[in-house]
């Protein structure tokens, strides 16, 4: 926009007159005498053209620099993003071919610490980083095992070392060797570790998972802070794709990269309580998960979940992926849908 002549108000200097406009260059003439301004940068704050049509224009054209600025920079943090997944998967060892399972399959529950890391309305957390009120509880009242371990960063954080929340949140998003926990990747991720033993005689050992195989269930349950765990509550499931099963060196694993994958809102999770399904075989009637960080559930039970699944996901966005994903569990793994038999879990066997 050629703004030679123009007349234009300055903060300081006044009203003044555009005698030269060159490129990205004002030359105005005021009453004090000519002051060179950067163009449009100047008529962020300092300046603005007496006459409001050519001002408007004028935002305008600052507007649309800040919209290219702002996609620049959009795609420059994409770059950066995946040059980090990058490094990180270099740097990550070959992961080992899941190797064929001799036991019979199974499906699986984990035993998850509550985590509000990326909390939203239609997510409960478990991606990103605990809060400090969340912190606070794992280490000061719960006493979680990696929680309050001194490699922990939540550790680090509750004792001061990390001054700040914001520190820690930067420490963790910027140094690919930090890591917090399991669970505050575990929604980005969609993947369920085993873990370290991480007392007694095992201690650092890696845990294995000797009966998970592609189609079975993962279940991922939690229950909320000072809850017993006869509230314990499923959040999340999914169909496992891959499993490895764990050796002396890495602990065992399942993921997923399907479609099928469901989160449940807090208040659905409520309504799907994990003792409805579960029961110890040595002692049916007792509510509690124990130190394992997980259990083997049968088909029927990971059936029931999913059942009951379809119904608390009714009339949501959810609703068709419910009833597909039961659909092709009960398929894939030879279940007859209308023989399942009613929940058996230790809440319905003590009450």
């Amino acid at each position: 926009m050629d703004l030679n002549n123009q007349v234009v108000i300055h903060k300081s200097f006044g009203e003044g007159k555009v005698v030269d406009h060159t490129g990205s260059y004002l030359v105005i003439l005021f009453n004090q005498g000519e002051k060179k301004f950067i163009y449009p940068n100047a008529f962020k704050e300092y300046l603005r053209v007496k006459d409001e049509a050519i001002h408007t224009q004028v935002q305008n054209e600052l507007a649309e620099i800040e919209q290219q600025k702002m996609l620049v920079q959009q795609e420059t943090e994409r770059k950066t993003a995946q040059e980090r997944r990058t490094v990180i998967d270099e740097r990550r060892p070959p992961q080992r071919k899941p190797k064929e399972k001799a036991s019979p399959r199974a499906n699986i529950a984990f035993k998850c610490n509550f985590c509000d890391g990326g909390k939203t309305p239609e997510r409960i957390g478990f991606n990103g980083v605990c809060s400090d009120k969340m912190i606070q509880y794992n280490i000061g009242k719960a006493k979680h095992v990696w929680c309050s371990s001194t490699n922990s960063l939540c550790r680090k954080r509750f004792t001061g070392e990390i001054e700040s929340y914001r520190e820690l949140k930067e420490r963790v998003h910027n140094d690919f060797n930090d890591f917090t926990c399991y669970e505050s990747v575990m929604m980005r991720d969609w993947k369920a570790s085993a873990g370290i033993v991480q007392s007694g005689e095992n201690s650092g050992r890696p845990m294995r998972l000797v009966k998970v195989q592609a189609n079975s269930l993962a279940v991922l349950t939690t229950r909320l802070p000072y809850d017993t765990d006869e509230n314990r509550f499923i959040f999340a499931v999914f169909l496992v794709d891959e499993s490895y099963e764990g050796d002396a060196r890495d602990e065992g694993y399942v993921s997923t990269k399907s479609k099928y994958k469901i989160e449940m809102t807090l208040e659905e999770a409520k309504k799907l309580k994990f003792w409805n399904y579960y029961f110890c075989p040595n002692a049916p009637e007792v509510i509690k998960f124990g130190s394992g960080l997980h259990r083997y559930l049968s088909d029927t039970q990971a059936a029931q979940i999913l059942r009951d699944i379809v119904t608390i996901k009714q009339d949501t966005a959810q609703e068709g992926l419910a009833q597909e994903f039961f659909l092709h569990f009960c398929k894939v793994n030879g279940i007859d849908m209308m023989s399942i038999q009613a929940n058996e879990g230790a809440l319905i066997r003590s009450s």
